[in-house]
């Protein structure tokens, strides 16, 4: 944010970050705050809760370190947010006297915590005519109405006044529009119809980065050459416990439906399977294999592996995949529990669903080609990246993956492998791997009921009550009867580029059918 016009700039802060908790399991407290202050103005930082101004005030006194930002202070050079106060920065409690002696550039007047009585801005308002910058920090909007200008801390910026509208579609309406544009594009229907249902299961689960939004580059990869519709996957090993699949840069949820069949169906033979996929293009979300293992009762666990977009921990350039895992396990009449999870902060994809309607993502998503946290999702593709997840314990899940699904499975490495938005007319050459494991081979353990003792222990961790959404596949459940409802929503944009119409999708603007 610029500086009031015609004053010198007393304070800059630039994409403050702070955390607090155990690495790779870090709690967001302030997400990339950006704040400018000029000499003689007062600004107001509004915190809807009291933990983050604390944390604000904290590390603007030097009581506390950033994860990541940047300070001005006057005609300074931008320095690294550490924990020291910054010279010629003063903090002061509201009610409380101004320190004595010269007048300081910047004072942040803490009024979360007044020293007595009702917050009283007064030191603020003579701080400023005193000519310095002053910086209000507050949970209550009175008094940062109060203010020359408010920030407010943590609240996303609104999404533009003419946001994207939106189709909504049934399941099957949607499912049908998708097959009938693969079938247009020269694919077989049986083909057509098993990538369109991968799709849509996506959207139906709401994860609508894996969902039909991918088909309009689906089909330019296919009129690229990128995809071969008519390439038949071959069997390069099939006895033994290992099976290894070639797909031939054919689509990849046909080498994947193939392997996650043979591989449930042997480790419910033989107690133990492993399918390997090599020379594939992007399969969709892994949880779409799913019913292969439910159906054979066994545990699945797929690893895949991608082309570069995530950093390592620091990092600015992508050099990893945004590589996935997902695990399966069989509850007998209950809905299976599914865990479903990119390496990367985010899934690429959620970022550019976001770009499609036109809304900022969270700062802790994206950082842009210096490194520095974006909440541009249209960074991404300009050379930006998707933090890995967790820090270093979250590289090593994405380097463990590396391993089975890459080097082990496919003879690759995500460096290697080819980005589809990036090259439409090369096959990914990216691979999977698909291990299952019979619980009947180790005795037949109380599968089910022993998830049951698991998840009751993690929702009795909650002394207020455990919140609806606490376990996986829980968010899945919700997004499906949402999807059964009202439908499922998709952008007029990709609806007008593929060429769908009312008539041949049974999809109304606003509303299901």
């Amino acid at each position: 944010m610029t500086e009031a016009a015609g004053r010198p700039p007393a304070l800059s802060v630039a994409d403050l970050i702070v955390a607090e908790g155990p690495e790779g399991a870090e709690r967001i407290l302030i997400a990339g705050l950006t704040v400018g202050v000029a000499a003689g103005e007062i600004v107001a930082v509004h915190a809807d809760d009291r933990e983050a101004a604390d944390a604000l005030v904290q590390v603007l006194d030097g009581r506390r370190r950033a994860q990541y930002g940047a300070m001005t202070v006057g005609g300074s050079r931008p320095r690294r947010v550490a924990p020291a106060r910054p010279a010629g920065v003063g903090v002061v409690r509201a009610g409380q006297p101004l320190p004595g002696g010269d007048p300081r550039p910047v004072v942040v007047v803490d009024a979360t915590r007044p020293a007595a009585g009702a917050p009283d801005t007064a030191p603020a308002q003579a701080a400023a005519r005193g000519g310095s910058g002053v910086l209000l920090v507050t949970t209550d909007p009175d008094i940062a109405a109060a203010a020359d200008r408010v920030v407010h801390l943590n609240r996303p910026p609104k999404p533009p006044a003419a946001a994207e509208p939106e189709a909504r579609f049934s399941v099957a309406a949607l499912t049908d529009a998708a097959v009938g544009s693969l079938v247009d594009a020269g694919v077989g229907a049986e083909r057509a119809t098993l990538v369109a249902r991968v799709l849509v299961d996506a959207d139906a689960r709401g994860h609508f980065s894996h969902g039909v939004g991918l088909l309009p580059m689906y089909l330019d990869r296919l009129a690229q050459g990128g995809i071969d519709a008519a390439a038949e996957p071959a069997w390069n090993s099939e006895d033994g416990p290992v099976a290894v699949l070639d797909a031939r840069g054919g689509f990849g949820q046909v080498a994947a439906e193939l392997a996650a069949a043979r591989c449930a169906e042997r480790a419910a033979e033989t107690g133990l399977a492993a399918v390997a996929v090599r020379g594939n293009n992007h399969i969709g979300m892994l949880a779409a294999y799913r019913d292969h293992f439910v159906r054979h009762d066994v545990v699945g666990l797929v690893l895949n592996i991608s082309g570069p977009s995530v950093a390592a921990p620091g990092a600015g350039r992508p050099t990893l995949g945004n590589d996935a895992v997902c695990m399966v396990v069989p509850r007998g009449e209950h809905r299976p529990l599914v865990v479903d999870f990119a390496t990367g902060t985010v899934a690429s994809g959620k970022i550019r669903h976001a770009a499609h309607r036109g809304e900022p993502v969270p700062a802790t998503w994206l950082v842009d080609r210096q490194g520095r946290p974006t909440t541009d999702p249209e960074e991404l593709d300009r050379g930006g990246a998707v933090p890995v997840f967790g820090g270093h314990k979250g590289l090593g899940v994405a380097v463990i993956t590396e391993v089975l699904a890459g080097i082990l499975a496919g003879h690759t490495v995500s460096p290697l492998v080819h980005k589809q938005r990036a090259e439409p007319d090369r096959a990914m050459d990216c691979s999977q791997l698909f291990l299952a494991l019979s619980p009947s081979a180790f005795g037949d353990p109380p599968v089910d009921e022993l998830l049951t003792v698991l998840s009751n222990a993690v929702a009795a961790g909650y002394p207020q009550g455990a919140p609806r959404v606490h376990l996986p596949e829980q968010q899945e459940e919700l997004a499906e009867a949402a999807a059964r409802d009202d439908g499922i929503p998709v952008p007029l944009a990709v609806v007008e580029r593929l060429g769908w119409t009312a008539d041949r999708t049974a999809a109304v603007p606003g509303g299901a059918r």
